[in-house]
């Protein structure tokens, strides 16, 4: 997962949190309100609430479930961001912002704010792992230039070093001689004088 994808992710899932608490909390607050009558307690302190079962009573309290249920979406969402962002980190030769986000967000399940201002240390300033991974990834090695077997020395997993060669030479081989026949001549004409009188 990359920093980007954990960013909107966990931002999502604030999103999805402080909405969900907000209505939750204010529906909760409503149908304290209006949702009901407060008695003497029958231990003899205090009040209780004696809700009214009326429409405000069930619409307060179907607003409360939905706000509620989305806040613990929100939560789901945000550790899905958090264990992305562990995936991410650890990606990365140097351990310190996994070993950061790991004690930040198991001391958040106690504390939750330390959790938080983890998750937001590393949105602001924390490295993107996969973009140090891609970088990472070892180039192919030039072939080097094989020496003949019987001069190799024997290393299994030792890089062998580059060692120019010069040219082989090839050996010079004579090659036999092909005879050619001989070629025969034409007859060459030459004339024969003529008498002359």
């Amino acid at each position: 997962m990359t920093k980007a994808t954990v960013t909107r992710t966990w931002i999502v899932g604030l999103i999805v949190l402080v909405a969900g608490l907000l209505v939750g909390g204010v529906s909760l607050g409503l149908m304290l309100a209006y949702g009901g009558t407060y008695v003497a307690s029958p231990r003899g302190t205090g009040t209780d609430f004696a809700p009214n079962f009326d429409g405000v009573f069930w619409t307060t309290l179907g607003f409360m479930i939905l706000g509620f249920t989305a806040a613990a979406i929100g939560g789901v969402i945000q550790l899905v961001a958090w264990i992305g962002a562990l995936m991410n980190t650890y990606q990365i030769e140097d351990k310190t912002w996994f070993v950061v986000l790991l004690v930040g967000g198991l001391l958040g399940l106690i504390f939750g704010l330390i959790g938080f201002a983890a998750m937001v240390a590393y949105l602001i300033a924390g490295p993107d792992g996969t973009a140090t991974a891609h970088q990472q990834v070892p180039r192919p090695a030039q072939p080097a230039v094989q020496q003949p077997y019987a001069q190799q020395p024997y290393a299994p997993y030792a890089q062998q070093p580059y060692a120019a060669q010069p040219p082989a030479e090839k050996p010079f081989v004579q090659q036999p001689r092909v005879e050619e026949p001989p070629v025969e001549q034409p007859p060459t004409y030459t004339p024969t004088p003529t008498p002359t009188s």
